[in-house]
Order: structure tokens, then C-alpha cells, then sequence
């Protein structure tokens, strides 16, 4: 299988911000963008996932590639398959692989604060942990308590908050559901 991998080089400060991204939407882009500016990222690279083990079910991949593509904008926002064509369907084995592809490169694993509730229930949260930098943006709907349960040496970004979700947006497109008549 041909590869066509991201660029980086020795010594760049790469951010990975994954997700299933079902749709993207203007929340995912203020995450990346705030990361961006605040964190002096060179580049922040989206790694669509090509199905969250946390979530039973998701768009078509190449929908939710396609709805990334068209958010991300600029030379320092890069939409990647990259886990698809690794083959990872886990956060720690996405970053043991990058590490060996791409020696001298920095890399910082961005979340929205709306993921950090759910990260201990990640494969190997504890080795992803350790294993790079983690800057958390601030999302609504993620309170003070999950930002409590990150670790100290955790970067969490304040920032306004953008209300636009992936579940609400899905949860707009789906019929109504017809009521039973009668009792």
C-alpha cells in the first residue's frame, strides 16, 4: 500500500487532533485554530479516525474526511487518512507509530475539553498520557470537574466556547419519530 504521509521535520511542533469528525463543524475549528496560535504549533494535523472504538457506530469514512477537508483551512491545517493507512485504531498506537516515522518531530495531542471526560476509558490512556505533551481546549458542556481529572503537566486552553457538536448536527438530520396513535 502506497503511503502518502504528511510532512514534518526534525525539530517542527506538530499537533494531532483526532476524532471522528461526524460532521466537522466550527467547534473542531476553533479547537485546531486556538492550539495553533496559542500553542506555536507549526502545523496541526487532523487525523480523521476511521472508527472511534468509543462510539458504536459512524458516518462513512469518506464523508467525514470530506467534511473535514472542507473546514480546515490554510497550509498549517492538514487533514490526514494517517490511521488509516497505519492501520491504528487506537491514540497510543497512532503515537508509537508517528514517533518511529518521524524522528525530531515534537508532536502535542489536542482534545476538545468534551473528550477529556471520556479519556480514561481510552486503550492505554495511560501510555498516551506519557507519551506526548496534551493541550485541552476549553468546549461547553465539559465542566470543571473533568478539567480537575487531567494531569498537572496537561496544558487546558480557556477559550470561548463554540456550541456546535457533531452529535447535535446528526441528531437534526435524523426524521422525527413518528408517534403512536392511540394509547
Amino acid at each position: 500500500m502506497k503511503r502518502n504521509l504528511p510532512l514534518a521535520y526534525p525539530g517542527m511542533k506538530i499537533g494531532l487532533f483526532g476524532g471522528s469528525f461526524d460532521p466537522a463543524h466550527a467547534g473542531h475549528v476553533h479547537v485546531a485554530e486556538t492550539a495553533l496560535k496559542r500553542l506555536g504549533l507549526d502545523r496541526v494535523w487532523w487525523l480523521v479516525s476511521p472508527q472511534n472504538p468509543l462510539k458504536p457506530t459512524s458516518s462513512a469514512f469518506d464523508a467525514r474526511l470530506r467534511s473535514a477537508l472542507a473546514l480546515a483551512q490554510g497550509a498549517r491545517m492538514v487533514v490526514t487518512d494517517l490511521e488509516r493507512q497505519l492501520g491504528c485504531a487506537f491514540t497510543y498506537q497512532t503515537l508509537r507509530a508517528l514517533k518511529a516515522l518521524y524522528p525530531g518531530v515534537s508532536f502535542v495531542l489536542i482534545m476538545g475539553a468534551d473528550n477529556l471526560a471520556h479519556f480514561r476509558k481510552w486503550r492505554n490512556w495511560r501510555e498516551v498520557a506519557a507519551a506526548v505533551p496534551v493541550a485541552v481546549v476549553a468546549r461547553p458542556g465539559a465542566n470543571v470537574r473533568s478539567r480537575l481529572g487531567a494531569p498537572r503537566h496537561w496544558t487546558y486552553l480557556n477559550a470561548r466556547h463554540y456550541r456546535e457538536s457533531s452529535s447535535a448536527i446528526r441528531a437534526a438530520k435524523r426524521p422525527p419519530v413518528a408517534k403512536r396513535k392511540g394509547k
